[in-house]
Formats: structure tokens, sequence, C-alpha cells
């Protein structure tokens, strides 16, 4: 054979060759996948799970995942080493699951860390969730079809998202939710501010294809921008500030990318042009629209006339609350610079650093984010994690330079930078987090070397590269307990409401039994067990909780308060195990109002007075605005019984004018009545037994007082 027959042979062999790969039903299946995900995952939720948005989504997305990873396993071995594609892109991200898998090893709390905060579920699990999602997309889209498939896909998905978002602001959404969604729309994804990040990226995005991509026809090109416009109205709809800076970023990307690399001269100048368009509309934004209202009082000035006596300029609450949330993960870094505290284990840290000077709302709850990827990738995966997720921005943005004029990539690199962006100051979520892992993965598939000659498969591989994506797929399956886990736990917290506390127990205990590592329903199955009052099995039901999540004060002050009722109820050795809880949860949390509380309420029961007292003083210094009816009820019971009557009479009106809900009240009036027919004030004390009947008519506790006081008046 001669050989320019030979090389004529081999170009029909590549040829073949390279038609099998794309042919391969298994690649299609995968492709198929990808889309699925990137329209769905932003879409699904289920108001019967216990948490809609992040339990669904999140098992479904891990559900993909798996299956995924059974295609690209079986793709390997069906086809070989050629099968995979090159890129610089790969270090920082393998560097990124790397730093998160030892950290997951060495974190705070190794459960937390894999599965994440059942809140958030962004443990482990999710980041190789979305490292495969960057490889499939890597690996698997080829052709332009294939491309605009996927595209397509993510845009059906925010056509749904921006509908619902749009039933929800005109107050016609059917679902019932503990906020108002009229408000602040928060769509499908269960968040206001993940919502305005997720709008943002893919109005970018949208715009730089319909701006710089060249083979587009005139229709497309202008409904892309079009939709761009009505993502972006989405977007000022949620009064999310951080969202702005998310458009501030990609839009200097894209024009740094065009006067660098677009072939153009004209379309620099138009550039330009653009930019001061731009400038002039965020402004318009700022002074016509809630959204620059929110802006603009993101710093706040004295009132003057209103009293304040603030020395300067100071940030509103909310902004106020990320700075500290800010400090606290500095702190954690501290602590551990190198991995962090583990995934998704912000948690864990805050306890320990939290102070007495921030906001009451970083006091009170249970953080879980660090609100901006700064701070929590830095937080959760120490300077190594965050450096290998930086290279990752770094080296798309040096891949993109290099690519030279890449409408594909250059779009794609314009979502990084509105993710980077808008996610500085805002919670991540499950529901955008893949949004830097697909544009990542974009970037690499459009700037890779092209795919070499793939060889046909024999027999026996294609064989086992099947069976790999059917275990892949038989995999998908294993979060269904878990699903099953949160529906049953919704179920038990109902049955819990309508007082029907064996049927919650019941579910309860499938919840625990389907989903054991979930602290919320060993709590919930406490709950039961405390309405059921077997406040022996309650009690280890939290302690359950407690093993699960020790640095979360909730579980074990309710352990310490079971352990309270049952000494109560005449169990005496009980006093001393509950006093050493009381004493704990102050020391796991110390500048948790929570956990004083929980110590004053054991310290009464036990009998110290004194201690008890001090508890509660510095649950309220902790808490000088709190809307908690607990902690006004213990501080007037302990006021009263330490013969401060005055002063329990100024206590329970205070909160009566504080508390949101008249129910909540109730037992307040009570104490206060009490309080009131102490003092030599019967009459007045009637009168507030009376409130407190008209809420809640036939309350026993209500009855037998007004009927001590009315004896009292009779015999005088």
């Amino acid at each position: 054979m001669t050989r320019r027959t030979a090389r004529r042979a081999s170009g029909i062999s590549t040829s073949a060759r390279q038609i099998a790969w794309e042919r391969s039903r298994l690649r299609w299946f995968g492709v198929a996948l990808v889309c699925l995900k990137v329209a769905l995952l932003p879409v699904v939720f289920d108001p019967a799970a216990d948490l809609p948005f992040t339990v669904t989504k999140a098992l479904f997305s891990h559900a993909l995942a798996y299956a995924l990873f059974g295609v690209l396993v079986g793709l390997f071995v069906e086809f070989g080493r050629p099968f995979f594609v090159w890129s610089s892109l790969h270090v920082p991200v393998l560097a990124f699951l790397a730093a998160n898998i030892t950290a997951t090893l060495f974190g705070a709390n190794q459960l937390l860390a894999l599965y994440g905060a059942h809140a958030r579920m962004l443990g482990l699990g999710t980041i190789v969730d979305c490292v495969v999602l960057y490889f499939a997309i890597v690996l698997l889209i080829r052709t332009r079809a294939e491309a605009i498939a996927v595209i397509g896909s993510v845009v059906a998905g925010s056509v749904i998202v921006l509908a619902y978002e749009l039933v929800q602001f005109v107050g016609k959404d059917p679902g019932v939710w503990n906020v108002d969604p009229s408000v602040r729309p928060f769509s499908t994804l269960g968040q206001t501010t993940t919502l305005a990040e997720y709008l943002t990226v893919l109005a970018l995005g949208a715009a730089a294809l319909g701006l710089f991509e060249a083979r587009l026809r005139s229709v497309l090109r202008i409904a892309l921008l079009v939709f761009s416009a009505l993502l972006l109205g989405g977007v000022i709809v949620t009064q999310t500030r951080s969202a702005l800076l998310g458009v501030a970023a990609a839009a200097f990307v894209l024009i740094a990318l065009t006067w660098v690399g677009h072939p153009s001269r004209r379309a620099r100048v138009l550039s330009l042009a653009g930019a001061v368009g731009a400038t002039a509309v965020i402004s318009l934004v700022l002074v016509a629209t809630p959204l620059g209202a929110r802006v603009l009082s993101t710093v706040e000035a004295p009132d003057v006339v209103a009293g304040d006596d603030a020395n300067g300029p100071r940030l509103e609450q909310s902004a106020d609350v990320r700075l500290a949330l800010y400090q606290i993960a500095f702190e954690m870094v501290r602590e551990r610079p190198l991995f962090g505290y583990g995934p998704d284990s912000v948690a864990a840290g805050v306890p320990l650093y939290r102070t007495a000077n921030e906001p009451s709302e970083v006091r009170q709850s249970p953080a879980t984010s660090a609100h901006g990827w700064l701070a929590q990738v830095a937080a959760t995966s120490g300077v190594i994690g965050l450096a290998a997720f930086v290279a990752t921005a770094i080296v798309a943005v040096v891949l993109t330079l290099r690519a030279g004029f890449q409408p594909g990539a250059w779009a794609a690199l314009g979502m990084l930078a509105a993710f980077l962006g808008a996610g500085l100051t805002t919670v991540n979520d499950i529901a955008t987090d893949w949004l830097f892992w697909a544009s990542a993965g974009a970037i690499a598939a459009v700037t890779a070397p092209r795919m070499t000659a793939v060889s046909r498969p024999v027999s026996s591989r294609w064989v086992a590269g099947l069976l790999c994506a059917l275990v892949g797929l038989a995999m998908a399956a294993v979060g269904w307990n878990a699903f099953d886990a949160s529906r049953v736990s919704k179920l038990a917290f109902q049955q819990r409401l309508a007082g029907h506390y064996a049927q919650a127990i019941d579910l309860s205990l499938r919840a625990t039994r389907t989903d054991p590592g979930r602290p919320e329903y060993w709590d919930g199955l406490g709950l039961g067990y405390v309405g059921a009052q077997r406040y022996a099995d309650a009690a280890g039901a939290f302690d359950r909780a407690r093993a699960i999540t020790p640095y979360d004060v909730r579980y074990v002050g309710e352990v310490a308060r079971a352990y309270a009722v049952m000494f109560q109820r005449g169990d005496a050795t009980y006093r001393d195990k509950a006093r050493d809880l009381g004493n704990r949860v102050v020391a796991i949390d110390r500048n948790n109002p929570q956990a004083h509380l929980t110590r004053a309420v054991v310290m009464q029961v036990t009998g110290d007075l004194a201690e008890a007292l001090q508890s509660v003083e510095r649950a309220l210094a902790l808490d000088p605005l709190s809307v908690n009816a607990d902690l006004y009820l213990t501080a007037t019971q302990l006021l009263l019984a330490d013969g401060r009557t005055d002063e329990a009479v100024a206590m329970a009106r205070r909160a009566i004018v504080i508390l949101p809900t008249p129910q909540s009240t109730v037992p307040i009036r009570i104490e206060l009545a009490r309080a009131l027919a102490l003092s030599g004030q019967p009459e007045q004390a009637l009168v507030e037994i009376d409130g407190a009947l008209a809420i809640r008519p036939n309350d026993p506790a209500a009855l037998q007082l007004r009927t001590q006081i009315r004896t009292s008046i009779a015999n005088q």
C-alpha cells in the first residue's frame, strides 16, 4: 500500500471512529441528563417536603449526578483514554474537590461536612455533584446542536421561574408560605436573593450571546436581548442589591473582552456606548425603583428629629448582619486556616465566635451561611480551598483570552463574573451554585483542543460501559429514602400541631429510621413525645439530635428541659443532669440568649433562684428587643419569686406591648394578674384575667387564679 493510500484509509478510519463516538446513544443519554438538570434544578420543589425547595432540589440534583457519573465512567470504559478531553481548568477544579474532601475528613463535624446543614444541603455530596456537572459539560457536549440544546434547556427552565415570579408578584400564588411573596418574590427557588442571583447570571449570559454570536438570525438575536431585559426586570422586582454587583462585574468583563479580543473596531466603540447606556439605566433603577431605595438605605444616617443618639452613619440591619458574619468567618479561618471547618459547616463555628455586640439576628439564629462565597469558601475549605476556587475563575479568564473571539466562552465568562459579583454578598444555594460550575465547564469545552480520534468499541467494552451507566442510574434512587423522610417529617409536624401526638410519633419514628442522620427528625420525634408527656422518651430523642449536632444549643437545651421536667415530676436523679446540661449549653454558645434562657429555666426548676435570675438577665441583655414569650414569662416568674413585684409587673406589661400575637401573651397576663394581686391590686388583677380569658376562653390556669382572687376579695 502506498503512503497516499494509507493516509486515505486512515482518514476513512478516523471518520468512522468519530461517527461512532458522535452517534453513541450512551453519550446522547448523558447530554439529555445535562439538559434535564439545568432545566429542572431551578424549577423543582415539593410543598409536601419539610423544606420544600432545598430538599427537593438537592435530592433531584444528586440523583442526576449519580446517573451522569455512571454515564461518564461507562463512556470511558467504552471508548478509552481518547474520550477524555484535557483542559488546564481541570487542575483547579480537581484541587477544589480535593481540598473539600480533606476538609471533610478533618472537619469539625464530619456528618455535617458530608451532607451539609439540612436547610442547605451543600456538603461534600453537593460539591461532588457540581464537579460531575462540570466534567459532564466538558466531556459530553461536543457539537453546536448539543450546545444549543443545553442553552435551550436553561432558557426553558428560566421561563418557568420568571412566570412563577410574576404570579407571586401580582398576588396570585396558590401556595401558602410564611412570607408574602408579592412583596419580594422568591419563585421556584425559595429565596429572594437566590432568585435574583439566578436571573442576573442568565440575563448577562443571554445578553452576551445576543451581542457576540455572529451566526444568529436577527430574530433570535433580538429575542435573546429582549429575554435578557425580562430577566433583569425580574431582578428589579426582587429588590436585591447584590444583583447590581453581578451586573457590574459581568459588564466590566464583557467590555474588557470586547476591547481586548473583538475583531471589530466598531464593536469596541459600541461597547463604550453600551457602557454609558447601562450606567444610565442603573442610575434610573436607583432613582425610580424600590431596589434603588434599598441600595440607598444601605448606610443610614441618624435621625436627629426622632431623637436618634447615634454618633454617625451606620449600616442598615441586613448589611450589619453580613458584616458580623464575615467577621465570624474570618475568626473561623484564623482557627483552621488550611482546610477550614468542612463543607457547609459554618454553623459549627458560629457559636464559638459570635459576640455580644452583633445584631440580634446573629446572636439568636443558628447561622448556616456566611452570606457570600468569599467568606463561605474560606471558612469551610480554608485558604487552600479558597485558592483553588479563585484559581478556577482565573484560569477560566486566561483560557478565554487565549482562545480569542469565542462568543460561547465570552458568554460563559460573563455568567461566571455575574455569579461571583452577585454571590459576593449573597447566600449560596443549591439552586444557584451549579451556575458557576456549568459556566466553567462551558469555557473548558469551548477552549479545549478538539477531541482525538476515538476507537470504535468492541462489544465487550460496550457492554461494560453500559453496565456502568446502569449502575449509576440505579444509584439515582438512593435519595428516595431521604425524600420520603422529608415528606413524613412534614406530616408529623402537621399531626403535632393538630394535637394528634400518637400519629406524630409514629411518623417521626419512620422519618428517623429512614434518614437517621438529620437532627431535625429526632427533634420532631422528641416534641411528639413531649406532647404525649413521655418525657423520658423525649429526652432520648433530643439527645440523639444533640449527638449529631453538638454545637447547636437548641437540642442540648431541649434535653436539659426534658431532664428538668422529669425532676419536677419527682425523679430526683435528673436534678444534677439537668443542671449540668444547663451549664453546658451556655458554655457551648455563650452569647446566644436562648442558651441563657435554657439555663434560667433549669435553675428555676431546680430551685436555684439566684443563678436563674442571673441567666435570665443575661438573656434579656443579649436580646433587648426580644419577641420570645418564654423569655418574658420566665423573667416575670423569677422577679415575682424574688419578691420584686413592681419589676415583675413592669416586665409583664412590657411583654404584652412587644409580643406580636395575643395568644402568646396569655401566660404572661396570668403572671401579671398574680403580681398585681400580691401587690394589693386585686381588682386590676381581675381585669388582666378577663383579658387573658377573652383571648383564650376557659384557660384552666386563668380560671383557677380568678377563683383564688375572688375568694381573697370576698374574705377581706
